[in-house]
C-alpha cells in the first residue's frame, strides 16, 4: 500500500463541513518543550504525528488524544481544533487534525505500532517524514 499523500488542508470548523466526506482519522501535533512530537511507524517506516483510525463511537477529538497515548506514551494537554487534513494514497481520505501541549515525553518509548519518538522543530526533522506529516509541521509546527 502506498504511503498517503498531502492533498489539502481545509480551515473549518469542528467536527468538520459536512461539505466534506467523513473523517476516518485523526492526527494531532503535540508540542513539547524541545519540539513536535513524532513517532517512528514500524508499518510505514517513517517518521509521523501521532495519530490513527477514528473507533466507532469514538468522536476525533477522542481518537487524537487516543492515539497520542497509544503511540507516544504522552498525555495531550487542552487538545485544540486546527482543521480537516485530505490525503491520497490513490484514494481521497479526510482527517481530523489537533494540536495540543505535552509536559512530558517518554527518552525512551517503543510497542507494536511505534519504534521510537523524536522532536520536530523549523530546520531539524528526522527522516524519512511522512509527507502529508511534513506538510502540516511546516503549516503548524
Amino acid at each position: 500500500m502506498p504511503l498517503a499523500r498531502f492533498v489539502a488542508f481545509h480551515e473549518v470548523p469542528e467536527p468538520g463541513d459536512m461539505a466534506l466526506p467523513p473523517l476516518r482519522f485523526a492526527v494531532i501535533i503535540a508540542h513539547a518543550p524541545d519540539g513536535a512530537v513524532l513517532v517512528l511507524s514500524r508499518f510505514r517506516k517513517v517518521w509521523e504525528l501521532p495519530g490513527g483510525l477514528i473507533d466507532p463511537g469514538e468522536t476525533p477529538r477522542q481518537a487524537a488524544v487516543r492515539e497520542l497515548e497509544e503511540e507516544s506514551g504522552c498525555h495531550a494537554r487542552a487538545p485544540h481544533w486546527l482543521g480537516v487534513v485530505e490525503v491520497s494514497d490513490g484514494t481521497a481520505h479526510f482527517g481530523a487534525v489537533y494540536r495540543c501541549d505535552v509536559d512530558d515525553v517518554p527518552v525512551v518509548f517503543e510497542n507494536a505500532e511505534t519504534a521510537g519518538l523524536a522532536r520536530w522543530s523549523r530546520g531539524q526533522a528526522p527522516q524519512p517524514l511522512g509527507h502529508a506529516d511534513a506538510a502540516l509541521l511546516a503549516r503548524f509546527g
